[in-house]
């Protein structure tokens, strides 16, 4: 496998509609989006770590973590519908033309996974060096019987072949467990225009520690577990080894 030089690109648009502000609103008396550049920083892997935004503000948060933002995300690329694989595309072709950096990597960390750790991180590189894959993504544990509701509040089961399956005969499902990891060959990435291209392998994580800041109870629970997480995982284990 080729040698890895990995691009850690943040991602944090000013204009959040869930929780106002959220990247850089205190979470455990820091700024949200410390806690993604920190767990970067720790990972001896990564390269370089890039804050992409459209705001000065969450710029400033940013630089102030130890992150680049060598510039700021156009306005075009910054709307509540915007694909964030334009913008990321937009970030490393401004790279290669004005520093003639190419990344073999990207390593996409959303800001709303705190509970990401840089030992996830370097276990996610392993794991792409030791299958030889192109893309890794972080997943978690997940029931194996799918609903949807429409507006009359109906139900429809998506998978009813395994409604009278048990546990052990549906077998394991997985969803994405936040957006904690996504790890791909740059090639790859601009090839198919999506960190899902390739052949993705998956990372797992903790259901528990699988925190997706979205609303604002999450942003609640997800202190509560933050605070107390070495607590929750020593009790887990003492629980498992029973």
């Amino acid at each position: 496998m080729q040698e890895m030089n990995i691009l850690a690109i943040i991602p944090a648009r000013g204009g959040s509609k869930g929780i106002p502000k959220k990247n850089i609103r205190l979470f455990c008396g820091k700024p949200l989006i410390a806690y993604s550049i920190e767990a970067a920083k720790a990972a001896p892997s990564v390269g370089r770590i890039i804050v992409d935004t459209d705001s000065q503000e969450i710029a400033d948060a940013a630089k102030q973590y130890g992150a680049e933002v060598p510039f700021l995300r156009p306005a075009e690329f910054a709307g509540d519908t915007s694909p964030i694989i334009d913008s990321v595309e937009h970030l490393l072709a401004k790279l290669k033309t004005d520093a003639g950096y190419e990344p073999t990597h990207v390593l996409l960390l959303q800001p709303t996974s705190p509970l990401r750790t840089s030992h996830d991180i370097e276990n996610a590189v392993a794991l792409m060096q030791q299958l030889g894959a192109d893309n890794v993504i972080s997943v978690c544990r997940t029931e194996s019987l799918l609903l949807q509701m429409g507006d009359d509040k109906k139900l429809v089961m998506q998978n009813p072949g395994l409604a009278s399956a048990s546990r052990q005969q549906a077998g394991k499902f997985y969803k994405f467990d936040g957006s904690m990891i996504y790890l791909i060959e740059t090639a790859v990435l601009l090839r198919e225009r999506s960190f899902a291209g390739g052949t993705p392998h998956g990372y797992e994580v903790e259901h528990w520690r699988a925190v997706d800041l979205d609303y604002p109870e999450d942003f609640v629970l997800g202190e509560l577990i933050y605070q107390h997480r070495e607590v929750l995982s020593q009790q887990i284990k003492t629980f498992l080894d029973q």
